[in-house]
């Protein structure tokens, strides 16, 4: 299966890792709402539950940190791993795509240094170094098979760049405009920084964008380079596929 490296195929992939960073913060915020009853804050970074929610629900508070990665790139990247072993082509496709669009690159930084796997460990553990080496072992080998099939299923001509491309060009673009630029324009600029609930204008106008983009090009994430129904994608990048 070849990755079709047109424009069409890059903006969608770019528009479905955007929706999928975003979506990872706004399932901490709701199931924060769903937890404390009322909307906390969140960017394109970061979230707040309400205040007084850790203490008002100490048993449950914490399934807001845990949603994010769960829902937004454990699930996508075994979902994805479970569609890059079917026969067609078309979903292993969409299957590669869906598990690098997940950012794994930085989930895996995110799981070394300190992140939402990091807090939980604290949370339950302290600083009991045994569990926090359990946890990045176990999230290691949740995060690794779906990117070793997903180097396996790719054929492309100069395979280590394509799923460089992939794995680190795109997404690091995606980090760069929607988790530096944009999350600077709110936080130290005030560019539509007024909320509604909870969120930013900022936040609310780029996801409404990321989503519009995605369903005007998601097709083109279901066409590999050698399928037939793609042969007529504009060739424009240099003959990497």
């Amino acid at each position: 299966m070849k990755i079709p490296l047109t424009w069409r195929y890059l903006l969608a992939f770019y528009c479905l890792g955007a929706l999928m960073g975003m979506s990872h913060e706004l399932a901490h915020h709701v199931t924060g709402y769903a937890i404390c009853g009322e909307w906390g804050f969140k960017t394109f970074n970061n979230f707040e539950l309400a205040q007084g929610c850790s203490l008002a629900h100490p048993q449950s508070f914490w399934l807001a940190t845990l949603a994010g990665p769960l829902l937004f790139n454990y699930l996508p990247l075994w979902i994805g791993f479970v569609m890059m072993r079917r026969a067609n082509s078309g979903t292993r496709l969409f299957g590669v795509s869906l598990v690098l669009s997940t950012v794994p690159a930085l989930r895996i930084f995110s799981v070394l240094k300190s992140g939402d796997e990091t807090w939980l460990v604290y949370h339950f553990f302290g600083n009991d170094t045994l569990a926090l080496w359990i946890m990045k072992a176990c999230a290691m080998a949740l995060i690794l098979p779906p990117l070793i099939l997903a180097w396996k299923t790719i054929h492309n001509r100069y395979k280590p760049l394509v799923y460089g491309l992939l794995f680190i060009g795109v997404p690091i673009t995606v980090f760069y405009l929607v988790g530096i630029v944009l999350e600077g324009l709110i936080i130290k600029d005030h560019v539509l920084s007024d909320t509604v609930w909870g969120m930013p204008y900022m936040v609310l106008l780029a996801e409404i964008l990321a989503s519009i983009g995605y369903s005007m090009l998601k097709s083109h994430l279901w066409h590999p380079a050698d399928d037939k129904l793609s042969s007529g994608s504009a060739r424009t990048i240099a003959q990497m596929s």
